[in-house]
């Protein structure tokens, strides 16, 4: 055998290993929670840069960054090429669904702490509940109602409408959980088609053509400052990025790509009533990067709040679990969100 044949039959070798250790189960769960730890971190980063920055300009450089990313390691733009027209537009039309749920989201957190848009963000799975009943006739039980009540007892808890603590973006950050639950309910109307690469590169170009007329404004007709965060972030006037800033969207776009890449290989290989409490990871993690980054400690409501939220949403999944029927949730529920793919328990369809 030659040298050359040697090195290849060892890197088939390495290659047979290393997937047979990141399909086991323990490793696929890690590494969706790892994912699910760090994307709190890219919402902090962003919460910071918003002082300064328009939301279109991060977003717009960081899909950048994600695309070449992806195109680089992963072919993603001629993965897209290869696509069927109807496939792409498909998934374009429910990229945008994403697309608005992610400015609602950053916009709220313009104005308001991490963990508190976090908490409300995540009661999106449980709107699913209620709007797969809804439009796709779904049968919901007392169960999943019950939970369902519980989750919005902690978003009263958390936002406490005609109190001192009560702010208007915070109904931004319910619309960004409602539009992503559209986005959820509209991907569980499509057979899941295309290649991993494919669909995040879809997904970071619906991000890209997004920016790009908001980045116009913003560089054309820049809006002096108002006092209101939010709509300062929305649209003050373009900067140039420091050395730091581009490291801090740097991290960004890793962070998005990570959860990406974990969690669509974890929802191909495990099944969704494990995985979906991992996700809830996210939340503690947004409280700890909240208090470290800005020193934003939640109030003893938020505490019970975000509680109500936790164990509505987990006591969900249980119940669902429990009777062996679809999970509410099957795709990361984060802003930044990555495409879902069916999952594939028997390895069927790897190639």
């Amino acid at each position: 055998m030659s040298e050359l044949q040697k090195s290849s039959s060892l890197i088939k070798d390495v290659q047979l290993k290393f997937k047979f250790h990141i399909d086991n189960t323990p490793v696929v769960v890690f590494l969706l929670a790892f994912g699910m730890s760090i994307i709190p971190l890219n919402d902090a980063l962003i919460k910071l840069l918003s002082d300064r920055f328009p939301l279109a300009e991060i977003v717009a450089i960081r899909a950048v960054l994600c695309i070449l990313i992806v195109s680089f390691f992963g072919t993603g733009i001629r993965e897209v090429i290869k696509l069927p027209t109807r496939v792409i537009l498909l998934f374009s039309l429910r990229g945008m669904c994403l697309v608005i749920a992610m400015y609602l989201y950053f916009i709220s957190l313009g104005s308001l702490p991490l963990s508190e848009v976090v908490s409300i963000f995540f009661v999106s799975p449980l709107l699913i509940t209620l709007l797969s009943s809804i439009i796709l006739k779904e049968k919901i039980g007392i169960h999943r109602i019950s939970s369902v009540l519980i989750a919005l007892v902690g978003v009263i808890l958390i936002m406490r409408p005609g109190t001192d603590n009560y702010k208007p973006e915070m109904l931004l950050a319910l619309g960004a959980a409602l539009s992503y639950a559209i986005f959820q309910i509209f991907t569980r109307s499509l057979k899941s088609e295309g290649n991993l690469y494919a669909l995040v590169t879809i997904q970071n170009f619906c991000y890209l053509i997004s920016a790009i007329p908001l980045l116009l404004i913003n560089w054309l007709n820049p809006l002096e400052p108002t006092g209101n965060l939010s709509m300062d972030f929305l649209l003050r006037g373009p900067i140039y990025p420091t050395f730091q800033d581009m490291i801090f969207i740097v991290v960004c776009a890793f962070s998005v790509l990570m959860l990406s890449i974990t969690s669509s290989h974890a929802y191909r290989k495990v099944e969704a009533s494990l995985l979906a409490p991992f996700e809830y990871v996210a939340i503690p993690f947004s409280i700890f990067w909240g208090i470290a980054i800005f020193g934003d400690w939640p109030s003893n409501l938020s505490w019970i709040g975000m509680s109500f939220i936790l164990f509505g949403g987990i006591y969900a999944i249980y119940r669902e679990r429990v009777r062996e029927i679809e999970i509410i949730s099957k795709v990361p529920m984060p802003a930044s969100a990555a495409m879902y793919q069916k999952p594939n328990l028997d390895d069927k369809n790897d190639e």
